[in-house]
């Protein structure tokens, strides 16, 4: 079932409702919330996806009528079986991905715990990692055969952020 989100401008202003695979084909900017779990190594959990590329720990579209944090507290149970954990904004960030036709405004959130239980049907498996030496690795991939676009966008924000987040922890 193909559901509905909101399509945004660059201003955050919300334009209408219409369906992800329209947005996808479309190139219609709109969110994603995207949340890392870490440790106390700082080290962020990666997750792999069915197609094999690595991506955030958990994230997903935000649907019609829901809020970034509501989103990615569903994800977070959703993906990773967690759940009443404290989360941390980390900042707001947008990325271009297929060539510029799939356009996300992320909302990127931190906390820092173990995951649960996997949802098989939506995750492959997960690892810890340290997020330079991935952040390093990026760089080498630039046609996201090993990443997923939208991570390489996230996971700037979050380290250029992280020393802050760092003092939270």
């Amino acid at each position: 079932m193909d559901k509905n989100i909101i399509w945004i401008d660059e201003n955050e202003n919300d334009l209408g409702e219409v369906s992800v695979s329209k947005a996808h084909q479309e190139g219609l900017l709109h969110r994603i919330s995207v949340v890392y779990l870490t440790n106390s190594k700082n080290q962020i959990l990666i997750q792999k996806r069915d197609d094999g590329r690595l991506d955030h720990s958990a994230a997903g579209h935000v649907d019609a009528g829901e809020s970034d944090l509501e989103a990615v507290i569903r994800e977070l149970e959703e993906e990773l079986g967690v759940r009443g954990v404290e989360l941390t904004k980390v900042g707001y960030c947008s990325s271009k991905e297929n060539g510029g036709k799939i356009r996300h405004k992320f909302g990127v959130f931190q906390c820092e715990t173990n995951p649960g239980k996997l949802n098989q049907e939506e995750v492959k498996e997960v690892f810890w990692a340290n997020p330079d030496e991935v952040w390093s690795d990026m760089k080498g991939d630039n046609d996201d055969k090993k990443y997923c676009g939208g991570f390489k966008s996230t996971l700037e924000l979050f380290l250029r952020e992280f020393q802050n987040l760092s003092n939270k922890i």
